[in-house]
């Protein structure tokens, strides 16, 4: 499963720092579930404020994190994944905010958002900031 166009070609909207400022917020105490707010629908549903594009809408519908888990071992793992739907990876150095991290923390892989210094993404009780992350790989948005 592919895109049609690599989200890094699709353009950020002209309001994006607005629209993505109001999913952070909206989001701020949401807890983690998956297939609603985990950290691939988290970074799709982000990549969908700033774009205007859901990348996940052809995989959206699982409930459990063995349905997750399929879904990604279907695809070749979380990296290929997504790499399925953004692109290529690039260069962690090269991102910036709004930009997608693969990261590794706590023996588990987990996407989140470039915040500028940190990463953010969901957590149990609402979003969490991860400063110096291990990052896996990157992608840049629009």
């Amino acid at each position: 499963m592919t895109l049609a166009t690599p989200v890094d070609t699709l353009p950020r909207l002209r309001d994006w720092p607005e629209r993505l400022d109001a999913l952070l917020r909206s989001r701020a105490a949401v807890p983690f579930e998956w297939g609603r707010n985990d950290c691939c629908t988290f970074v799709s549903d982000a990549i969908e404020a700033m774009t205007g594009h859901d990348v996940m809408e052809s995989v959206r519908g699982y409930s459990t994190a063995l349905q997750a888990q399929r879904l990604a071992h279907e695809r070749g793992g979380l990296q290929a994944a997504v790499t399925g739907l953004l692109g290529d990876p690039v260069s962690p150095a090269l991102v910036t905010v709004g930009d997608v991290l693969l990261l590794r923390h706590d023996d588990m892989e987990l996407l989140t958002l470039c915040n500028g210094t940190c990463a953010i993404g969901p957590g149990p009780s609402g979003l969490v900031t991860l400063a110096a992350p291990e990052v896996v790989a990157a992608w840049r948005v629009g």
